[in-house]
């Protein structure tokens, strides 16, 4: 069956207001893409390695509040899940609940919920290659991709994942992100590109400059949604997303813009929201078992640090595409 690795908190037991200084590694084993809980006799669940045991309770989202280890406030979506007689529970995807942070107040709550969570393009987006532009359905193990360093470099993976149009109805966070043509400055994307939500896109800018001493960062799509022009597709009917894998983390060229191939490996894993690694686990486990890249790109912001470049832009209307490096088209 499928399995889901994800980073996990140990609940308490004494209720919210409790500081979480200990993480956990889970892998779920479940035969399709919801957690059911005591529902579902097909859920077993390992934490840190150990032997996998059964799920009991209901499953719950729970909203509460949480302070971060920078001491703001948030109000976010956490999972629980129930395995050998103790909660447990996963941050919301690109959360700033980590180890240290201390969880606030119950908001509210509904029950279940999904493991599902993608980083990739969808079908028929167009990729730079030494071809010239190939619908990325079209590329295989070896085909050559222009990268940011102006080379063409070897694909060594490319992975798909095809979801109905119900499948993607019933659940928004399999929705794709549209960044219409023209959106990130510059005239580009040149065509509107379909991206997941946690795929990342390059800002090129003074204000990443100014705030992070670099002026390439690497942004979620989904922080991008503030942004004029971007938005998360309202009513998409089928989607079949693609992953793209180098042997190390590279910044390709889809539908002409600067963005991200698949980032893995041992300490790039840790960036990747529990959903994205989640994905990963299921669909290709070979590649987290491979450690296939160590560094990331460029830089990648946390979540809070994403939002507040994109409010930065926002705010003195400028594209986040202001100023491409050399390196970029």
């Amino acid at each position: 069956m499928p399995q889901y690795s994800v980073t996990a908190f140990r609940w308490s037991g004494t209720g919210y207001n409790a500081q979480y200084n200990t993480s956990y590694s889970a892998t779920l084993d479940d035969d399709d893409a919801t957690y059911q809980g005591g529902g579902d006799g097909n859920e077993s669940i390992s934490i840190n390695g150990g032997p996998f045991g059964g799920t009991s309770s209901t499953p719950y989202a729970i909203d509460a509040s949480f302070t971060d280890t920078n001491g703001i406030s948030h109000v976010e979506t956490f999972y629980f899940f129930n395995t050998g007689g103790n909660w447990y529970f996963v941050p919301a995807p690109d959360s700033d609940f980590t180890v240290g942070a201390t969880l606030g107040n119950y908001q509210s709550h509904t029950t279940g919920w999904n493991y599902t969570e993608i980083t990739c393009f969808t079908r028929g987006t167009l990729i730079e290659t030494d071809q010239g532009r190939m619908p990325v359905e079209a590329l295989t193990a070896g085909s050559r991709v222009l990268t940011a360093d102006g080379d063409f470099k070897p694909l060594h993976l490319v992975m798909s994942r095809a979801l109905s149009a119900k499948e993607v109805r019933e659940n928004i966070k399999l929705r794709p992100v549209r960044i219409t043509a023209g959106a990130l400055g510059n005239g580009l994307p040149t065509r509107d590109l379909l991206v997941s939500r946690q795929h990342r896109m390059l800002v090129s800018s003074k204000i990443a400059e100014r705030m992070f001493g670099e002026t390439e960062v690497l942004v979620a799509a989904i922080r991008l949604t503030d942004l004029p022009g971007i938005f998360v597709e309202p009513c998409p009917g089928d989607v079949e997303y693609f992953h793209l894998l180098f042997g190390q983390h590279e910044i390709l060229y889809a539908e002409g813009a600067p963005t991200e191939s698949l980032y893995t490996g041992a300490e790039a894993l840790k960036t990747l929201t529990p959903e994205a690694h989640e994905e990963i686990a299921l669909l290709f486990p070979q590649v987290l078992n491979g450690g296939c890249a160590i560094r990331s790109a460029c830089h990648i912001p946390n979540g809070r640090q994403q939002r507040q470049l994109v409010a930065r832009h926002l705010k003195n209307n400028k594209p986040v595409l202001d100023t491409l490096s050399s390196a970029a088209i």
